[in-house]
């Protein structure tokens, strides 16, 4: 395969995991998902990644939640 049909392939795939997420819901933006996807590429251990956006996504909720209760 040439390397113009990888970048398109690449591009393909990318595309499909970025449908796959909307259809999962994760509210992951496309830089914050090619980072999730870069990372899983170097062997970072999926679950365990997953446990930390969920986590990371819990205390920014706390935060705006936090933050929202104080400018009353």
């Amino acid at each position: 395969m040439s390397s113009e049909g990888s970048i398109v392939s690449a591009k393909e795939t990318f595309q499909i995991i970025r449908e796959i997420s909307k259809i999962l819901n994760t509210g992951l933006d496309e830089t914050s998902l090619a980072i999730c996807v870069r990372l899983c590429e170097n062997n970072v251990n999926p679950e365990a990644l997953a446990k930390i956006v969920t986590e990371l996504k819990r205390v920014k909720r706390e935060e705006l939640s936090s933050n929202s209760r104080s400018d009353m």
